[in-house]
């Protein structure tokens, strides 16, 4: 009886993962001439802004380059922001020309956690920084491990982000 019930979700995920493959976009998507490399090209760039941010923000915190104010980093918030939009756009459309290939991976879900918490912490250390007195350059110990933290999870985002292209189970394209 369970193994039914499994195997008419199956069924029933297959269906959309067709559905959504087949759709004017999706197939517009694999289909174009150049859609899917702006696509991809866009994609890049953006988590170039989102993980170069954070990135940066990550080094001012771990004592790399003190003579650069943390106000100057605050500026850079909406980079992320508008780096983490695009991201999120352009993922979306990557999914919808190829939903079965990332949506039956979980290197896809754990991709998207660390994504949000990454993001996450890094605009808790820019948020820090801008409650920090301009004259003063240090860092408090607990906001390194917090960094340290952040550069892990941004390097653990790129390396599952590049990993997604080799560990798809499922490609339902004909």
């Amino acid at each position: 009886m369970r193994s039914v019930r499994k195997r008419k979700k199956k069924k029933r995920a297959m269906g959309f993962f067709l559905w959504v493959q087949d759709s004017a976009l999706g197939t517009w998507i694999r289909e174009s001439d150049w859609a899917i490399f702006a696509i991809l090209i866009a994609h890049t760039l953006s988590m170039a802004f989102l993980a170069g941010t954070g990135f940066t923000v990550v080094l001012r915190a771990l004592g790399i380059a003190p003579n650069i104010s943390f106000a100057l980093l605050t500026r850079f918030a909406p980079v992320m922001t508008i780096g983490l939009i695009v991201a999120i756009l352009s993922g979306v459309l990557l999914v919808i020309g190829y939903p079965a290939k990332a949506l039956t991976n979980p290197l896809f879900y754990v991709k998207l956690g660390m994504l949000v918490v990454a993001w996450r912490v890094s605009q808790a250390l820019l948020r820090r920084f801008a409650a920090v007195d301009p004259s003063d350059s240090s860092v408090a110990t607990k906001t390194k491990a917090i960094a340290i933290a952040s550069l892990v999870l941004w390097l653990a985002v790129i390396i599952a982000g590049k990993f997604l292209a080799y560990t798809n189970t499922l490609l339902l394209v004909y």
